[in-house]
């Protein structure tokens, strides 16, 4: 009698026992899925938020004027020395290290009168840095529409001319992920023969 009472017992402790076996087990599978949920999502957002790598600006904040001459004999000349300021921003979390500067180069009636170099330079992340160039600027007849070329000196005092430079380099996030980025300088300007100064610059 006892051992039968003996037998019946140990298969219910073996039932209770395999269903709180089973009851760990499913606890432990549903805390394994969330964690790997929980880890999932994380890893998307610092991927979509924090390492979303924007591309660094470029704008010309501001461009001084020097040594302005010009007239008409024997034919149209103008000469000048254009100073300028360049301003970078660089919105990531990882420093911006430019490798590579096309020079500044401005643009008068789609012809190129003017190159300057420009100091490659690293932006830290969150930061602004700045950076100059000289630019020596000097058409003439020769190679620029003279009927334009004349009358933006004679009768407008006026000469509007654009900006254009590429900054190549990388971005570096965590020490450990790097990625192109292409940063392009454009702006467009006029420069005054009266006032020797330049008006209406706008970058885009």
């Amino acid at each position: 009698m006892a051992a039968d009472e003996i037998s019946g017992v140990r298969p219910a402790t073996l039932r209770s026992r395999r269903k709180a076996s089973e009851k760990c087990l499913n606890t432990f599978c549903i805390c394994l899925f969330t964690a790997a949920a929980v880890a999932c999502i994380a890893a998307l957002t610092f991927g979509l938020v924090v390492l979303r790598v924007k591309i660094p600006t470029v704008k010309l904040t501001s461009v001084a004027v020097k040594n302005l001459h010009y007239g008409f004999s024997p034919t149209p000349f103008m000469e000048a020395t254009l100073m300028g300021e360049i301003t970078m921003e660089n919105p990531n979390l990882g420093e911006f290290k430019y490798e590579e500067v096309r020079n500044v180069t401005l643009i008068y009636y789609g012809v190129a009168v003017g190159i300057g170099k420009v100091k490659r330079v690293g932006v830290n992340a969150k930061s602004i840095e700045k950076t100059k160039f000289i630019v020596k600027v000097k058409p003439n007849s020769s190679f620029v529409d003279v009927d334009y070329f004349s009358d933006d000196l004679a009768r407008l005092k006026t000469m509007n001319m654009s900006c254009i430079a590429e900054f190549k380099g990388r971005i570096r996030l965590l020490k450990l992920f790097k990625e192109k980025k292409i940063s392009v300088l454009k702006c467009s300007m006029s420069l005054n023969l009266t006032s020797h100064a330049l008006q209406n610059l706008a970058c885009l």
